[in-house]
């Protein structure tokens, strides 16, 4: 079985292979700001403060909630936007087999040039998995802690200002 290094799928997955690599770093950096962003102590401590200092408390209470929320929907955008970008490869690389097919017409179907084209589609399909799946994974997990850190604020907000 031939195995291939990960410096030779970057290769053949071509300069789509940074936008992936962006989008996992994105994931990952909105992963640990979530982590962090929404522990249960400090989240309810710090809104709290800020509701009971509101003019409006119902406002700040929503606009805080909204925040939870927008920032746990960044992962939900990597999740759908990566995969994308794997299919963008998948068709770049098609386009490449089969243009250089369709350019040398006399030597017939070169097995190398359409190799290549199909390798570039492969790599960057999974990549673009590689990195939705977890994002999506994530999203899921932070959006119930989101929700149930939102409920529990709400109900403190309601002890509070009664």
């Amino acid at each position: 079985m031939n195995t291939i290094t990960f410096g030779q799928a970057w290769n053949y997955g071509g300069p789509l292979m940074w936008v992936l690599a962006a989008l996992s770093v994105m994931a990952l950096a909105t992963a640990l700001y979530l982590v962090f962003a929404l522990r249960r102590g400090s989240f309810i401590r710090s809104a709290m403060e800020r509701i009971t200092a509101a003019k409006d408390p119902a406002a700040e209470g929503s606009r805080i909630a909204a925040r939870a929320y927008a920032s746990v929907d960044w992962l939900a955008d990597i999740a759908a936007i990566a995969p994308l970008v794997g299919l963008l490869g998948t068709v770049l690389g098609m386009f490449q087999a089969f243009g250089g097919i369709a350019a040398d017409v006399t030597a017939g179907a070169k097995p190398v040039v359409l190799a290549q084209g199909v390798s570039q589609a492969i790599v960057t399909t999974i990549f673009g998995l590689v990195v939705a799946i977890p994002s999506q994974f994530l999203h899921a997990i932070f959006r119930r802690r989101a929700m149930k850190l939102v409920a529990k604020l709400e109900e403190k907000a309601d002890e509070v200002l009664r």
